[in-house]
């Protein structure tokens, strides 16, 4: 399996894969920290041109 890094943990998120806490410890800081910033930015701002709009329950 390939080292997971931060394009590889958006690609995950965009085509609608898990991403378990396991996936987040293997990520560097500066991956999760700038994933984690991502993320909020999405939710706040509603960036329609991403598929992650929604978090599945």
């Amino acid at each position: 399996m390939t080292k997971l890094t931060y394009a590889n943990a958006i690609k995950k998120l965009e085509a609608g894969d898990s991403f378990t806490l396991q996936d987040m410890k293997n990520l560097s800081y500066a991956d999760l920290d700038k994933l984690f910033e991502d993320i909020k930015y999405w939710k706040v701002y509603g960036n329609v041109d991403t598929k992650i709009n929604e978090v599945k329950r």
